[in-house]
């Protein structure tokens, strides 16, 4: 290896090594945390985890957006959750209900409706809830907080009494029955309020996981129903509607429209005819011309150029070539003046402006008549 080389390995190993000094000393590697926003599929199942978590322990699940007694009773699966809201309860379906607990079915009832009205009107639920001597009760008292590391995260708009003695109903932190579960036969009836300890946020904390195991692996059966709907998506337009002003979006957008195609469009209907403005008559545009050479002492260019169009001419169509021969042509066809003019075109001579006019009227004329 050459020296040069040696040293420029050398002094390039040195400075590698005293980057990697500064960087050892000066800088430092930590972790970052980064958050990442929950895919699409998470927002819009809000039990995703649930689901995921059954299928992994061998439980198959099924979903339906709505349902009512048939959808029930024709289901393979003996175990179905119903979400109050997307259920028809008929009054004449709740004994059908109850019975088909009896036979060993597992029913739960998660009470997600929204207005007094709505839960009210669910006559065939309230039946059922008093079949199995729960008695519920809608309005608002203390919401659980994710602090309490015992309790499970209930939903805080219902409450139930429970009217028999060998039911299970388990209590919030405050001491009010938020779930209660009660055997009939061989089957088991749960009813709750709006279950967020099987949301997919609070599923993970031990209290959630512990009940929901109980609810929902601890048995034989392997086969759920769920009867319940999906969570919409927030995009940008539905918080636009629910955060703005639709009237003042609709104006802006209107306004915005207008000034668009007025910029665009530089004036609507017909468009207008300008009259047309005449040109200068040929005359004056070719003494224009025959100034501008004649300034320039050119005047024998515009002369060559009409000789040597009739010449191409008078040899295509009369065979003539030499300059006698069309000097006699022009004699024969225009008279002895026109061909003195045109004999005198023929030279390379400067010519006078005076001339040139006579000269390039007789070469027109000729051009012409060819």
């Amino acid at each position: 290896m050459k020296r040069d080389s040696i040293v420029g390995v050398s002094v390039t190993a040195a400075v590698l090594a005293l980057l990697a000094f500064l960087a050892w000393y000066f800088l430092e590697i930590y972790p970052r945390q980064r958050w990442n926003p929950p895919s699409r599929e998470a927002r819009v199942n809000e039990y995703l985890a649930l689901d995921r978590w059954l299928k992994e322990m061998g439980h198959s699940v099924r979903l339906v957006n709505s349902g009512n007694l048939s959808a029930v009773l024709a289901a393979e699966e003996r175990q179905v959750f119903i979400q109050a809201s997307l259920f028809s309860w008929a009054s004449a379906d709740a004994a059908s209900l109850a019975q088909w607990v009896e036979e060993g079915g597992t029913l739960f009832v998660a009470l997600d409706f929204q207005s007094e009205w709505e839960y009210r009107n669910a006559a065939g639920l309230l039946r059922l809830l008093e079949e199995f001597g729960i008695q519920p009760s809608k309005g608002s008292t203390v919401p659980w907080h994710r602090g309490d590391p015992e309790t499970p995260a209930f939903g805080h708009d219902f409450s139930f009494e429970v009217l028999q003695d060998d039911a299970l109903a388990i209590e919030d932190r405050t001491g009010i029955t938020r779930l209660v579960r009660t055997e009939r036969g061989e089957g088991r009836f749960i009813v709750s309020g709006r279950p967020r300890f099987l949301h997919s946020r609070f599923i993970g904390d031990a209290p959630n996981a512990r009940l929901a195991w109980t609810l929902f692996a601890a048995g034989d059966e392997r086969d759920w129903l769920f009867i319940r709907g999906t969570t919409r998506t927030q995009g940008l337009l539905g918080s636009l509607f629910r955060h703005g002003n639709f009237g003042v979006l609709a104006a802006s957008a209107l306004v915005l429209l207008v000034v668009g195609f007025w910029a665009v469009i530089p004036m609507f209907g017909l468009v207008r005819r300008e009259a047309e403005r005449p040109g200068k008559p040929l005359r004056e545009r070719f003494i224009a011309e025959g100034r501008f050479l004649k300034a320039y002492g050119a005047l024998g260019f515009y002369r060559d150029a009409y000789v040597k169009e009739i010449r191409r001419r008078l040899a295509k169509k009369e065979g003539l070539s030499t300059d006698d021969e069309l000097i006699g042509h022009v004699f024969k066809a225009h008279g002895e003046r026109e061909a003195r003019l045109f004999a005198g075109a023929l030279g390379k001579e400067p010519i006078k402006y005076r001339e040139f006019l006579k000269m390039i009227t007789i070469l027109k004329t000729i051009l012409e008549r060819i």
